[in-house]
């Protein structure tokens, strides 16, 4: 069940919203070869049993699940496991459940899962090093624990936090991966395996779409970012450059791999 703190009704009324457009912007925005890069590195068997944590509209999942035994996916955004469902349905996936709730109280024993993982989400938690513990607390012994996140340059994370805040109040903190190495060494995960590379390129137009900011309008972010790629100095770590008159972004994605030891 989900913990009413104030920042989880901000990210409830913020997912809520955004749910049907993010869906539809993340369609195939982890390509193939980084699909099949994080099967790789996780070295999935048909044994596996996978907890995707945060799931949003259910990609990670839904990605893994054909190669697994099962997998689960958990959000505290009702309207985001909805889109998770329509997803499955339209894929034919089977051997999914979607269960609600918060992030930082997983409501399943200790060692339940093989494959612990977490897409796109820990930039929003409140608490992400208590939400680590929990997923090492729910991985089996010899599993594997996964975070796929943006990982903006250390010198650019306030910027970075600074931009993403405005453009989606829920926003909280983008990790480098230094800093999810010293999480991991917290909670007793060690020795992490690391993968970085650039989403393709997408309309920062695009993206404002499916945002609902409060402090500023959309248009003002617009022009924020359009400074940023016409300097040229990437000063807001999103990559934002120019193509022909539209403004582009790549996101600095990371996948960080644990084996729990």
């Amino acid at each position: 069940m989900s913990q009413h703190t104030p920042h989880n009704v901000k990210i409830v009324d913020q997912h809520t919203r955004q749910a049907e457009g993010y869906a539809r912007l993340t369609q195939g925005m982890i390509a193939g070869d980084r699909r099949a890069g994080l099967r790789a590195l996780l070295g999935l068997t048909a044994d596996d049993e996978v907890l995707d944590v945060a799931c949003g509209p259910g990609s990670l999942a839904l990605d893994l699940a054909p190669h697994v035994a099962r997998a689960t996916g958990y959000d505290i955004t009702p309207a985001m496991l909805d889109q998770a469902r329509a997803a499955q349905a339209r894929l034919g996936v089977t051997n999914v459940e979607w269960v609600l709730g918060d992030a930082k109280g997983l409501p399943f024993p200790d060692d339940s899962f093989s494959v612990v993982g977490s897409s796109a989400a820990f930039h929003h938690f409140e608490q992400p090093r208590f939400v680590l513990a929990e997923m090492k607390r729910v991985c089996r012994h010899g599993g594997r624990v996964v975070v796929l996140d943006v990982t903006p340059e250390p010198g650019k994370t306030e910027a970075y936090d600074r931009m993403e805040h405005l453009r989606d109040p829920s926003h909280g903190h983008a990790h480098s991966i230094v800093e999810f190495e010293a999480m991991g060494r917290a909670v007793g995960l060690l020795d992490p395996v690391t993968q970085t590379d650039l989403t393709g390129p997408m309309p920062y137009a695009a993206v404002l779409d499916t945002s609902f900011p409060e402090a500023c309008s959309r248009d003002a972010l617009l022009r924020l970012m359009r400074e940023d790629a016409e300097g040229g100095e990437d000063r807001l770590g999103f990559r934002a450059a120019m193509d022909g008159a539209t403004v582009t972004v790549r996101y600095p994605m990371s996948m960080i791999a644990w084996i729990k030891r």
